[in-house]
């Protein structure tokens, strides 16, 4: 007896030891991958995460759009980086299967580069690798744990080790600063509890949002104005898949939304809806963002808090009454019994701007506004008050002071100059429209067809925008035949789930039908 109970207490206590050694290694490798997150996510807006394994290179290797969407430059520089590290056996052993984060961050030259990120695996140490890498490249120690590394073909590059991560870059900035890992950080947080681990995802990408005006400054010219501004106090993060995919490059995942008093809230926990209003978009149409709910009055009493939470409210009342004293006309009954269930501001290539609200009866709404309204001629009118549409719409609104306006088919049209609504009018009447359009029609059949918030951008309609407002490297990007030229459409689609949106992030490349040859068979 005295025999079993010795060799119970030393199983339990084998089973104790195996079992505390199993997780505290379990937590060190935990821990690590934290840190190497921790360096990938700093001051990152941008980040694509992949597994470091043969099957991934093999499956991306037979698509190229993604290389063509990075550029000739950056494409070139991560082959050059693969060769000398992936593809060398020895080299690679020490990073085999693990997570590589590639983040997109500004250099000191005010240049968007890369910063590769990777954690050791457990059992190898930095040294081990420093020792091989010197024997096959030319090595300086720079100081701070960080080393320059002269690869062949002139390419150096900086290698930064901290903690069984290593860190890369052709920028000793960015490995300086991705040294210094924040006591706490969102977006980290973020990223592990959205990691869904999952062998069957290729590939994900995180975006932070509250990052995205360091990455917008050094590309664009100029202030975050315009349809833009919308990322300027961006509080939001999403997560998404790579759907591989020859054709096309779309991402499926999801957004949220942090921020309290962040416009787009308004359209969570919302019924996605199937849209229409984009049916009368010119075919010249650049970009539109588009906005859908299910009842237009609970859907403002959302707005209303929103005004408040942002100051507004006392300035809309004061609209709102101002037309009902001097015009006798009630805002409130007109909006909240004729709105349908969208709306939308566009863009044209010509960069006249325009919005357009959804209503269930056009030639009601079209009399009950004519006493808050001026004639300009025979179709179009004029709003007497400001800020009416803000006042019932709010933020995509808000540049539309005193609009000229047309009422069509159910849809009310305006935009601040009265020729800007005749062009649209020439347009709608003469059927040249954008869902006409085979490149358009296409890339709506690859999305969801109910959302709640999208975001849509015509390459080639705004090839005259970009050149104004993009710096001229990334502009050259854009339009040359080797870069993004050949991508006719951006879409980002949003549709509410509960807190979050579900996602979907396209940049599709319309590939025109082949006409059969029949000159053979004459």
């Amino acid at each position: 007896m005295k025999k079993i109970l010795v060799i119970l207490i030393v199983l339990i206590t084998g089973v104790i030891v195996m079992t505390y050694l199993y997780f505290s290694k379990l937590d060190n490798d935990n821990n690590a991958k934290d840190l190497a997150l921790q360096s990938a996510t700093n001051n990152a807006a941008l980040i694509f995460a992949f597994q470091n394994d043969k099957s991934f290179y093999q499956i991306i290797e037979g698509q190229n759009l993604i290389q063509q969407a990075l550029g000739e430059e950056k494409n070139n520089l991560l082959k050059k980086l693969k060769s000398y590290f992936i593809q060398d056996a020895l080299l690679n052993n020490s990073i085999s299967d693990q997570e590589i984060y590639l983040s997109i961050l500004p250099d000191e030259k005010k240049e968007l580069n890369f910063l590769i990120t990777v954690q050791l695996q457990a059992d190898k140490t930095f040294q081990k690798f420093y020792n091989l890498l010197k024997t096959k490249y030319s090595i300086n120690n720079d100081g701070n744990d960080i080393y320059k590394v002269k690869l062949k073909d002139s390419l150096a590059i900086f290698i930064g080790t901290k903690n069984q991560v290593i860190t890369a870059s052709t920028s000793k900035k960015l490995i300086s600063d991705a040294a210094v890992r924040l006591a706490e950080n969102p977006f980290t947080d973020y990223i592990k509890q959205n990691n869904t681990q999952n062998k069957n995802v290729l590939a994900q990408i995180y975006i932070n949002f509250n990052q995205s005006p360091l990455l917008l400054q050094n590309i664009i010219a100029g202030k975050l104005n315009g349809e833009i501004s919308i990322f300027d106090k961006q509080n939001s993060y999403a997560s998404l898949n790579y759907n591989f995919s020859k054709e096309k490059i779309l991402f499926n995942g999801t957004t949220e939304l942090k921020s309290a008093d962040n416009y787009l809230k308004l359209f969570e926990q919302t019924p996605n809806q199937s849209i229409s209003i984009t049916n009368i978009l010119p075919n010249n149409t650049a970009n539109y963002s588009l906005y859908a709910f299910d009842n237009y009055e609970n859907w403002r009493k959302k707005l209303k808090v929103w005004q408040t939470a942002v100051s507004d409210n006392k300035k809309i009342e004061t609209a709102i009454n101002t037309v009902k004293n001097e015009y006798r006309v009630d805002l409130n009954s007109i909006f909240n019994t004729y709105t349908q269930n969208q709306f939308i501001c566009f863009q044209l290539s010509t960069t006249e701007k325009l919005g357009a609200i959804s209503l269930s009866n056009g030639e009601k709404s079209k009399q009950l506004l004519l006493d808050v309204s001026a004639d300009y001629n025979e179709d179009i009118r004029i709003f007497k008050q400001s800020d009416i549409l803000y006042a019932f719409f709010g933020e995509p609104f808000k540049k539309f002071g005193r609009p000229y306006y047309t009422i069509v088919d159910n849809y009310l049209v305006f935009a601040n100059n009265a020729s800007t609504v005749e062009s649209f009018l020439n347009s709608y009447r003469n059927d040249r429209l954008l869902i006409n359009q085979p490149s358009y029609f296409e890339a709506l059949n690859l999305l969801s067809t109910t959302s709640n918030v999208s975001f849509y951008i015509n390459t080639d309609n705004s090839k005259d925008i970009f050149r104004s407002n993009i710096l001229a490297p990334y502009y050259k990007h854009l339009r040359a035949d080797s870069g993004l030229k050949s991508f006719d459409t951006f879409y980002y689609q949003m549709s509410a789930d509960g807190n979050k949106f579900i996602t979907n992030m396209l940049l599709n490349k319309y590939l025109k039908p082949e006409i059969p040859d029949t000159t053979s068979n004459r």
